[in-house]
């Protein structure tokens, strides 16, 4: 193959924006593909990013804000559809409403259903919120959509960022812009950094899961704890880890008191916690669909209970062997190839279905008992700040692991969410505790309620 064919063969794999006879549609990337096939309204694979304003929210301007936002953020405003060999998003041809919020976010939002959008915004009293599904975008790319949006409101709203939006300010803010959108930022990222010839990374063993009574349908428990930003890093450094090691340390030390305190043991004797990276710190990418992975710190409890300042030591070195840019490309080189492999392009649809929960099942979260994800400070511009109470980031539901953790820090405030399908709290008693017994100061605080689905006017 020639120098030229094969940079076009390539540009076929990164490129997700098509062009047809029947008009123009995007493919999903690497990360999204498997995603319609194991969501559900329940499992909606939605993640959560929300705001407190100082003020209540005006939804005229807040609508006037989205409809800004998606004209320039365009591969957002899409819905699912099914294709004969793939899943492939449509662009809408409406903008998107306003929904009012609920304290069980995340449910009754099912993507395979026709005309659902991959996104919902919500907004009630000072509340704004986004929700994404994972099929679209990660953290990086949902917080930009995100920050977009409440950045467009407060312009509209008469008030100064006192810095500039945009590039050569704050490029993690896409200000409306009369520039075609660049391709860079819904590529797919996966394949433009697409190893060749590395070896598969071992297939992980199975981990212990919770084992818990569901909560009622269309429930979704959140239990927040606000931390003083400052006393968790010092606790960190005091322990010469970093701060999201430290929390990977609390949370397997609630699961293997868990696993302990269950009688019989569990037959699973692996406890492991996943930690998402974002791929964007190893592999220079603009993207804003999906491009992270995820590091797996894991204790096999045959060895007996470890003390807490065993598993910090342990958690740390963990992470240090595992977030490695080469040990990192082997599970690049798994995940991308086989959307590059030509039998696996022609098998029905159908078919791919059943061997993508197949293949979740064996490389998803049959491996992990929980995650912990850590987003790191949340910036916004110094004429904006003051208009914001709080941020919150709020963890996709899974049947599965049953309860997740997901973490951002605003000022001198560090918000962890809770997200749980379960009706037991004793994972997040126990890790608050652990916190409260290093010596931090904690507010704990829940919400709890039925689903709503009504459009705001």
């Amino acid at each position: 193959m020639s120098a030229n064919r094969r940079r076009i063969h390539e540009q076929r794999f990164i490129h997700t924006r098509r062009e047809d006879e029947a008009g123009e549609w995007y493919a999903l990337d690497n990360a999204a593909i498997i995603m319609p096939a194991l969501t559900n309204e329940i499992t909606t694979g939605l993640f959560r990013f929300e705001a407190e304003l100082a003020d209540p929210v005006d939804l005229e301007a807040m609508k006037t804000a989205l409809d800004l936002t998606v004209r320039r953020m365009p591969y957002f405003n899409v819905t699912l559809r099914r294709g004969l060999f793939w899943y492939y998003f449509e662009p809408c041809n409406t903008l998107p409403p306003i929904y009012s919020d609920s304290p069980s976010p995340c449910q009754k939002w099912d993507i395979n259903w026709r005309g659902t959008r991959m996104f919902r915004v919500r907004g009630e009293q000072h509340r704004v919120a986004a929700e994404f599904s994972h099929a679209m975008t990660d953290g990086t790319g949902g917080l930009t959509f995100f920050k977009t949006l409440l950045s467009n409101y407060f312009l509209l709203r008469g008030i100064d960022p006192g810095a500039q939006l945009g590039e050569g300010g704050w490029s993690d803010i896409l200000v409306s812009t009369s520039r075609r959108v660049p391709q860079e930022e819904f590529e797919d990222a996966y394949q433009r950094h697409f190893p060749k010839g590395l070896p598969f990374p071992e297939t992980g063993l199975k981990a212990f899961h919770l084992h818990a009574e569901p909560l009622s349908k269309g429930q979704y428990r959140v239990i927040s704890g606000v931390l003083s930003t400052s006393e968790a890093l010092a606790e960190a450094k005091r322990l010469n880890v970093s701060l999201t090691e430290l929390l990977a340390a609390v949370y397997l030390d609630a699961l293997q008191q868990i696993w302990f305190e269950t009688k019989p043991h569990p037959r699973t004797p692996l406890i492991a916690v996943e930690i998402p990276i974002n791929l964007r710190a190893l592999f220079p990418s603009r993207t804003f669909r999906n491009f992270s992975l995820f590091v797996l710190i894991n204790e096999d409890m045959r060895l007996g209970m470890r003390s807490f300042e065993d598993l910090v030591r342990r958690a740390h070195y963990q992470m240090k062997l595992e977030y490695d840019r080469m040990s990192i490309a082997k599970h690049l080189s798994r995940n991308a190839g086989s959307a590059r492999s030509l039998v696996v392009r022609i098998v029905p649809l159908g078919i791919k279905n059943v061997f993508a929960r197949i293949f979740f099942a064996k490389f998803g979260e049959s491996m992990l008992s929980g995650f912990i994800s850590n987003l790191g400070p949340m910036t916004m511009p110094p004429g904006f700040a003051p208009h914001i109470r709080t941020f919150g980031f709020i963890p996709a539901p899974s049947l599965t692991t049953m309860t997740n953790a997901s973490m951002v820090s605003w000022g001198d405030s560090l918000i962890i969410n809770f997200g749980s399908l379960a009706q037991s709290r004793d994972l997040e008693r126990l890790f608050f505790r652990r916190l409260r017994n290093l010596g931090l100061h904690v507010s704990v605080s829940c919400r709890l309620e039925e689903e709503t689905h009504a459009v705001l006017p």
